[in-house]
Order: C-alpha cells, then structure tokens, then sequence
C-alpha cells in the first residue's frame, strides 16, 4: 500500500511538471501581441526571430513568468506552513500581518515618489516589522498558545490597513492613488529580470528549507507537548517555519504586491488529494502553485485590452476552487 501511495505521488509529481513546462511556454505566446510557438522555441534555442517577437520574449514575457512562477510556489509553501504549524486550514500568509505590513511600505514608497526597485525593498522591509510587531506583542501575554498569536496578527494586520487607508487618503494626486491601487491589488506589469534574480535565491532557499522541515512540521502540528514527547524542540521549529513563511511571503508581495488566495487555496486542494503529509503537501503546493500563478498572470496581460489586476483573477478562479475544496473536507468541519 506504501508504495503504491509513493508511486502516486511520483507519478502526480512528473504529471505536474509537465504541465508547468507547457503552461509556461504558452504564457510566452500569449498577451496583446501575439508570438508563435515556433519563435519561442527559436528564442530558447538562441535561433534568430523576429526583432519584436525577440524583445517581447526577452523583456515582457520572459521575466513576469518566471516572477509569476515564483511567487505561486512561495505563496503556496507559506500558505501549507502556517496552516499545518497553526493547525487551522483555513489561514492564509498574511496571517502574522506580513502582506499587511508589505502594502505600508510599498505605499509609503509610493508616497514619497521613490522608484519601483526601492518600492519592493520597502514593502520587504515593513513586511518583516509587521511580523517583528506580532511576535513583540504576543509574547507580553502570560499565555503562550498559538490563538493569542494569532490575535496579535489579526490587530496588527487591522492597524496597518488603516495605515494603508491613510496613506491613499493622503495621495493627493490621481496617479500615485491609481498606483497605490493597483499594487494593492497585484501587478507584475513592471516586472524585470533583476527583480527574478534578486526573488529566486530567497525562494529556493526557503523551499528547500520547507521541504527539509516537512517532517517536523508534521509533528508540529501535533502541539507543543506531543512535540516535546517527539523530541522536537517546539519552539525553535516553530520560530523557524515562521521565518521561512514570512520570507516567502514578503519577497513575494514585495515584487508583485498583494496578491489573494494563492496561499489559501492550493494547500487545501493539494491536501484533497495527497492528505496532510507535509512530505507530499509541500513539493505538490510548490508546483500546483507556480501553475495558478502563470495561468492568472497569462489571463491578466490577454484577456483584456489593459492590464487586470492579479487579485480579481485569483479570486475569480479561487472563491468556486475553495468552495468545492470545503464542500469535499465537509465531514471534516463538521
């Protein structure tokens, strides 16, 4: 029965791999100026095509899906963790205030008239202080559970919402408001191949830090005693699953702002189909993630003749996907 289940996984595995590998070729294709199959496997194969198909490959395509794979992974990683470490599935990354504290920076940055890059390392910035706010503000409570973390999270994110808020009030001028809202809303529109170089370190650090940890966090989310009679010290595990989390989480929102339901939904759906091993749930979430990802940021930049937002798209396709994720775990909430 152990193997069969392993070879299911494999074979789950290489069948997702495969559609990544299609999925992002086709997103080379797509948008508002279209580029044929054959050019894009030219392109890689550094044959000579069509100026503008090569500059439309080289600068636009290229580098907002691979971003766009990267953030689906590092959503879906952060998402699987804080649900299983918290032991709450219906818990999203911006659990602790990191996404919350990103939308502080990056609108502070916007505010003041810096330019995209310093944006991204504000958002990265207060992303991290907001989650430093959340661990200084619970650990001034005589109770240690994970609900007052929680809590604290939930006040923190409230507080810098209002910031937010604030801070577009206080835009005085029509494009650095439209500017706040967009990147409020996710946008890879601006997206450069150095912002995939600066996010790919991060993330491959943290994946495969997750993907070592997987077993630990299953005893973690077990709780703190079982942990202790496991032999796993619960409290620096659970620090660093933390910091892997909100790593991912704030790279990502940092290059392309606040984008939903990435991390709520493809734990949970990975989860119907492969059950809570975090062995299993951890690699499935990184690749089911990185193919979302590509699929709304290809329907994004294609189906309509401006840019949409990545927020609308995700919680177009996530609310009917989570819903049916509900309806099959019903037993289970019950």
């Amino acid at each position: 029965m152990k193997a069969k289940r392993n070879k299911k996984f494999i074979i789950t595995l290489i069948v997702l791999s495969a559609i990544l590998v299609v999925l992002f070729f086709t997103s080379m294709c797509l948008g508002r100026y279209p580029v044929s199959i054959g050019d894009v496997f030219k392109f890689f194969t550094f044959q000579t095509i069509d100026n503008t198909s090569e500059k439309v490959i080289e600068y636009l395509r290229l580098p907002r899906t691979l971003i766009a794979l990267l953030i689906g992974c590092s959503l879906a990683v952060s998402g699987a963790i804080y649900q299983s470490a918290f032991n709450n599935k219906l818990v999203s990354p911006d659990l602790l205030g990191v996404s919350s504290g990103a939308s502080v920076g990056a609108c502070l940055a916007i505010l003041i008239g810096f330019s995209s890059a310093l944006i991204s390392v504000f958002a990265f910035i207060f992303g991290f202080a907001a989650v430093a706010l959340t661990l200084l503000i619970s650990k001034t409570f005589r109770n240690k559970s994970n609900i007052i973390l929680i809590l604290c999270g939930l006040a923190v994110g409230g507080l810098m919402s209002s910031l937010v808020g604030l801070m577009k009030y206080l835009a005085d001028n029509e494009m650095k408001l439209a500017e706040m809202t967009f990147w409020l809303l996710g946008d890879l529109s601006k997206a450069t191949i150095k912002d995939f170089w600066i996010m790919l370190p991060v993330t491959v650090v943290d994946c495969a830090l997750a993907i070592l940890l997987s077993w630990r966090l299953n005893i973690i989310s077990l709780g703190a005693k079982e942990s202790k009679t496991l032999g796993v010290n619960y409290k620096l595990t659970m620090a660093l699953l933390i910091v892997v989390a909100t790593s991912l989480t704030a790279v990502s929102v940092a290059i392309g702002g606040t984008i939903g339901w990435i991390g709520l939904v493809i734990p949970n759906i990975v989860r119907l189909f492969v059950g809570s091993n975090n062995k299993k749930v951890i690699p499935i979430s990184i690749l089911l993630g990185s193919i979302m990802m590509i699929v709304v940021d290809t329907i994004a930049r294609s189906i309509a003749p401006n840019e949409i937002p990545l927020s609308i798209i995700t919680g177009i396709l996530g609310t009917p996907v989570f819903i049916y994720a509900i309806f099959k775990r019903r037993r289970e909430i019950q």
